[in-house]
């Protein structure tokens, strides 16, 4: 009908009698020509409303829907010997970017070659998190990564001097704190005790802890560090517990009364291990533990723990990405996040040393404050 093809999508047509007198037509041929109009989908008619061409005219009059959002897709890629504190985290950031509707896939490798071989043979993501556990980060998987992702985050401080983003944290404020607290509570001869495995927040921690040996402090004595071969992934625990427990003098007694202890994730394992070693905490060997405050497992209800929390250091990803989805030009930052601590029962009150013998503790009931 000439009347639909001169006319505009959502016109309103004449009534069948307006178009009989206007064409000349009888009511059957026009309805027909209306029929075959409507089957054909020109035109659409509503009862008690009228009928139009191409469609309804409340969805004529509605402004064109908006283009559906695309579904972003992020990559996981997380080292196969990582600790279940790395695990949590990872665990939470999957959760947040699912609740944004966007596709996760994680993926897991055994070291840098393997890491380029697999992404090599994956698609192209809109993000990527990288887990790297105490392992560095080469150029070359951190070039693979770059051609797999519109935009990056490294789990951790490990990389410095690049345009990429990167969420962890220094060990050296926990440390300066833990020095400081035992001080508070009497002990005059403290050890710190972590990993020889280098990596860029544990160096920094041991260097703050050399800073203080060598500064001097007449109320206080910073005996040298106590350096476990292992990584924290592998037999670390069991290692730990041998070098404070070949401390012992002959007589049984420790050259410190307290000890910093970083790379514990159940308290309760190393508590027992000491006790096993014949080592009462903290009857004779307070200890602060340095790890993630917001993990119970590694404070046990009973260690009194500086550091960091795992819920910090996911929204701390999470942000980065949204961040460069977002076009920011700010690349390359390295976040470190806030210190807290978690008050316990493993520190003791030492009372100091009197003139006939050497000094002794005192077991606190309660954490604290």
């Amino acid at each position: 009908m000439k009347l639909v093809a001169d006319g505009r999508s959502g016109d309103r047509l004449p009534t069948v009698r307006a178009l009989m007198r206007q064409f000349g037509l009888s009511q059957a041929k026009v309805q027909r020509e209306l029929d075959a109009l409507r089957d054909s989908g020109a035109i659409v008619s509503g009862v008690g409303r009228g009928t139009f061409i191409g469609h309804r005219p409340d969805e004529a009059t509605m402004p064109p829907s908006p283009p559906p959002l695309p579904v972003r897709s992020v990559l996981f890629l997380r080292r196969s010997e990582g600790l279940r504190r790395g695990r949590l985290v990872l665990d939470a950031l999957q959760h947040r970017f699912k609740a944004d509707g966007c596709q996760t896939l994680e993926v897991t490798y055994s070291d840098a070659r393997h890491a380029c071989r697999v992404l090599r043979s994956l698609p192209r993501f809109d993000g990527c998190v990288i887990q790297s556990s105490f392992e560095t980060i080469p150029v070359e998987m951190l070039a693979a990564a770059r051609a797999r992702a519109d935009a990056l985050a490294v789990d951790g401080a490990w990389l410095v001097g690049t345009d990429l983003d990167a969420v962890g944290f220094e060990w050296g404020e926990p440390v300066e704190r833990a020095v400081v607290r035992l001080r508070q509570h009497g002990h005059r001869d403290i050890a710190l005790a972590t990993t020889s495995t280098p990596f860029l927040a544990n160096d920094l921690g041991l260097r703050r802890y050399e800073g203080l040996r060598e500064r001097g402090d007449p109320h206080v004595i910073l005996h040298p560090p106590l350096l476990v071969a292992e990584p924290p992934h592998a037999d670390y625990l069991a290692a730990l517990t041998d070098a404070i427990c070949a401390q012992r003098k002959p007589d049984g007694s420790l050259p410190f009364s307290a000890i910093i202890v970083w790379g514990v994730e159940a308290g309760s394992t190393l508590r027992a291990a000491l006790a096993a070693g014949g080592i009462r905490t903290p009857e004779q060997l307070s200890i602060i533990l340095l790890g993630r405050t917001d993990i119970p497992e590694e404070a046990d209800g009973f260690f009194n723990l500086i550091g960091y929390r795992a819920s910090d250091q996911c929204d701390g990803l999470y942000e980065a990405i949204n961040k460069q989805w977002a076009g920011s030009q700010s690349r390359g930052t390295l976040r470190l996040l806030p210190v807290h601590e978690v008050p316990g029962f493993s520190i003791s009150q030492h009372l100091p040393a009197s003139p006939t013998g050497a000094g002794r503790s005192r077991s606190r009931r309660e954490p604290p404050g």
